[in-house]
């Protein structure tokens, strides 16, 4: 059974919009409590949209109707927010945000009270369970029932775990994207006396992800190089994912990062099973240095959360994606940016090398691309249409290529991603798809 509101991390879409409105989400909550009847009390986080405050009355006065008690953490990053869902015993934990996107978007992600996104089938369960009263909120209504809550723990932990990082001193450019850890990350940075100079931690509502963040490398690039700097860390606006960049302003993608967190467990005795979980958008050189590291790995369906699914399923303690989602089953299952930078920061230190070196060892990267097809119609339909799965078909019996075509779990577009050894077959591949997806869709 297909979804309709929750996509592959949550619920999202463009802020007073349907679903982003305050009466869905508080009639969501009265689904969810209908759903999971056990639940008693609630944790709220959020990252710095304009809107974040709204959604949350809304839930916070949705949960109060159905008799569940809810509690904010304020600003705070998705794997914060999962961490204090757990150590403080709450029975469902919501974080506010539409991850990456620009600030005119939102949306919410659910964690059990084990701090884990719920499954499919729970979110199927809840989406069926939903009556839609359009209620009205008051600006009153949406305040009233909000009551604060200040953890520090996670931060604590994170400075005593990595104190082991004293004395390093490359220079560290750091982009909080104008996000959850724009307060939160120079602190933790500054407490553990790292070298380092931070950029977009001033959010004002509207610039969250705005020329900064995970998906903005360039500009970590720029600021790398212009303050001379050999360390570049970028989160997205929630901070549950990292891409970094090296002294020479190369971006380091996730791939780049799980290759070497996978060869640095290895030769410690720590990676166990000698598996790894990665999707399949990782590149095919990347799949190759497993291979000749003989590294075991096994390939998930793209979203942190088919990573999680798999990494408990086969006993796994690393996963990711190419995108920056990077996983320690011994730290949570929830992708954590910061976890991740501070643990790259710690093998950088270890051995005695700069990020460019680790990174030259590993593999170069086989051509790849990514292409979104804005639809007017279902993808479903295009998806299920026999000349699109003859496509896929063919391409499968091409050596050296590898092709995904999915659809998105937040937009009404296919995302096509096609690599290859040769730019040319490559290209070819892609000009055939979105040919034939464009005249199904009557464009």
């Amino acid at each position: 059974m297909r979804k309709k509101y929750f996509g592959t991390d949550g619920i999202r879409g463009t802020y007073d919009k349907f679903p982003i409105t305050s009466s869905f989400f508080y009639d969501l909550c009265a689904s969810i409590k209908k759903t999971q009847k056990n639940i008693k009390k609630i944790l709220i986080g959020k990252d710095t949209r304009v809107s974040c405050d709204i959604i949350e009355g809304a839930i916070a006065s949705g949960f109060k109707n159905v008799g569940v008690q809810s509690d904010t953490c304020g600003v705070v990053s998705t794997p914060i927010l999962s961490f204090n869902t757990k150590k403080f015993n709450y029975d469902l934990g919501v974080m506010i945000s539409a991850s990456h996107n620009p600030y005119k978007d939102n949306g919410i992600k659910i964690f059990n009270k084990n701090g884990e996104k719920l499954s499919d089938n729970d979110e199927i369960d809840i989406e069926n369970n939903i009556t839609f009263n359009q209620k009205k909120l008051s600006s009153y209504e949406e305040k009233k029932s909000i009551n604060y809550v200040d953890y520090k723990n996670y931060e604590e932990i994170l400075i005593r775990k990595f104190s082991v990082l004293s004395g390093f001193k490359q220079k560290i450019v750091l982009d909080c994207a104008h996000g959850s850890l724009h307060k939160i990350g120079p602190k933790i940075f500054r407490s553990l006396d790292l070298n380092f100079v931070s950029y977009a931690c001033k959010p004002n509502g509207k610039n969250i992800n705005k020329k900064c963040g995970a998906t903005h490398p360039k500009e970590l690039s720029q600021k790398l190089l212009k303050t001379k700097a050999q360390i570049g860390i970028s989160f997205d606006g929630d901070a549950d994912r990292v891409i970094f960049c090296d002294e020479n302003g190369k971006i380091v993608d996730g791939d780049f990062i799980l290759a070497i967190l996978a060869r640095f467990l290895k030769n410690n005795n720590k990676l166990k099973n000698n598996l790894i979980i990665g999707t399949q958008m990782s590149n095919l050189g990347f799949r190759k240095f497993l291979i000749d590291n003989k590294i075991n790995y096994l390939l998930s369906k793209v979203g942190d959360r088919y990573v999680i699914e798999m990494m408990k399923k086969n006993d796994c303690i690393l996963g990711g994606e190419q995108s920056g989602h990077i996983i320690f089953s011994e730290n949570a299952y929830c992708g954590d940016g910061i976890f991740t930078a501070l643990t790259m920061l710690q093998i950088l230190k270890e051995q005695g090398s700069s990020l460019s070196k680790l990174c030259n060892n590993l593999f170069n990267k086989v051509p790849q691309k990514l292409v979104n097809l804005e639809l007017k119609n279902d993808p479903s339909k295009i998806l299920d249409n026999n000349i699109i799965k003859d496509l896929l078909n063919k391409s499968d019996k091409i050596e050296n290529c590898d092709v995904l075509l999915r659809k998105s779990g937040t937009e009404n577009l296919l995302r096509l991603m096609v690599q290859s050894n040769s730019f040319s077959v490559m290209n070819n591949i892609i000009k055939e798809f979105i040919f034939e997806i464009q005249r199904l869709d009557g464009n």
